[in-house]
């Protein structure tokens, strides 16, 4: 089985570079070749064992929050045993002391470079009598250009390196933060801080097992990542309850003066109240022209039944139950008889013109088979 090869001179420090051209710009310019070449390689490598750099962490994930920060790990309080997955790696510690000594190598060796070049140069450009040989002063240019470089390379090496313990120190003993909070608290934008990061788990500063969890834009320290939420569906509006028309209004009111008496015979008496109630209304909804028959039915008597009702309920309420209180009651249970009698009749006198409407179909039909001679009893089948 076809392995990826090891690509050593994709991974010469840039700041190696500039050294071999302060040095001697053919070196220089062959590892600067050779490294452009093994790191083509290298990534087309990468593009065929699958084995390319996970791509950034999602945006709806650094945004809503996704990912909200573990407590504390138990074992990162004071004076708790560290655990394993908390020390750095031989590996880690390792890249780390180089990237540090390569730091300082390269702010020493750049600044030296950089100050023989220019002294150089300028001692060529000072003798003004004699023109400078040509390759005496490009030499001196490469110099002062490698020596920059390398000073320069060292001074970013050393904050970046800064950078990282900071990050440490904001990350602290969390199990992981997520990514966004960690950059907002460092003050640096998203690039540099992501690059930064990488660069701390490599050299060890959070930890063998620390990696970025893409999915929700979260550095893990230990421990599982955490899992991205589903995202909530918007709730559907409920839709607005049909608007209650007078004849149901009347009726839940009378089923809640109903609930609100405990006697059983009044109780029965409101309930024969609701049904004949239901069936006046009933026959009003059917029939338009009977609701003129309904006009002091809707607008004194089954409010006045409400009303007495409900003092009726009011009434054992009351701290005194003296002899007024009796009384009132008493007078209320008397009526009740006659309310239901009254409903009655009320509800008979809708069936009032039906009645009239059948006993005339009724004459008619009698009539009209009497006219045809067809109630006799010689009628015979033909």
């Amino acid at each position: 089985m076809e392995r990826p090869r090891k690509h050593y001179f994709a991974r010469i420090p840039t700041i190696a570079i500039f050294i071999a051209f302060a040095l001697s710009t053919p070196i220089g310019l062959g590892l600067f070749i050779l490294k452009a070449i093994d790191k083509s390689l290298e990534k087309e490598e990468q593009a065929r064992f699958g084995t390319a750099a996970p791509p950034p962490f999602p945006e709806t994930a650094r945004r809503t929050g996704t990912a909200p920060c573990v407590p504390p790990f138990p074992a990162a309080a004071e004076g708790a045993p560290v655990q394993s997955g908390d020390l750095p790696t031989t590996e880690q510690k390792n890249a780390k002391k180089w990237n540090e000594t390569l730091g300082t190598l390269c702010t020493i060796l750049g600044a030296v470079f950089l100050f023989t070049g220019i002294m150089d140069a300028v001692g060529l450009i000072g003798a003004w009598q004699t023109l400078p040989a040509p390759g005496e002063l490009f030499s001196d240019i490469v110099t002062i250009i490698g020596g920059g470089g390398a000073l320069l390379t060292g001074l970013q090496m050393d904050r970046t390196r800064k950078l990282e313990k900071q990050l440490d120190r904001i990350v602290g003993d969390r199990d992981n933060i997520l990514l966004d909070e960690l950059f907002a608290a460092a003050g640096i934008p998203e690039a540099k801080g992501l690059s930064a990061v990488k660069s701390a788990i490599d050299h060890g500063y959070f930890g063998a097992g620390a990696y970025i969890d893409n999915r929700t834009g979260t550095l893990v320290v230990r421990g599982a990542a955490p899992q991205p939420e589903t995202p909530r569906q918007p709730r559907q509006p409920q839709p607005a309850p049909a608007p209650e028309d007078q004849y149901s209004a009347l009726l839940r009111q009378l089923r809640e003066v109903n609930d609100a008496i405990p006697d059983p015979v009044m109780s029965q008496k409101i309930t024969r109240l609701e049904q004949l109630s239901a069936r006046i209304f009933a026959l009003a909804q059917k029939d338009p022209a009977k609701q003129a028959q309904l006009q002091k039915f809707m607008s004194y008597y089954l409010p006045t039944s409400l009303k007495l009702l409900n003092t009726y309920a009011a009434l054992p309420a009351q701290d005194v139950q003296g002899e007024n209180v009796t009384e009132a009651k008493q007078n209320i249970e008397r009526s009740m008889d006659l309310l239901v009698t009254a409903f009655e009749n009320q509800l008979d006198k809708l069936y009032q013109s039906d009645a009239l409407d059948i006993s005339s179909d009724v004459s008619a039909l009698e009539g009209m088979l009497n006219l045809d001679g067809l109630t006799g009893s010689d009628f015979k089948m033909q």
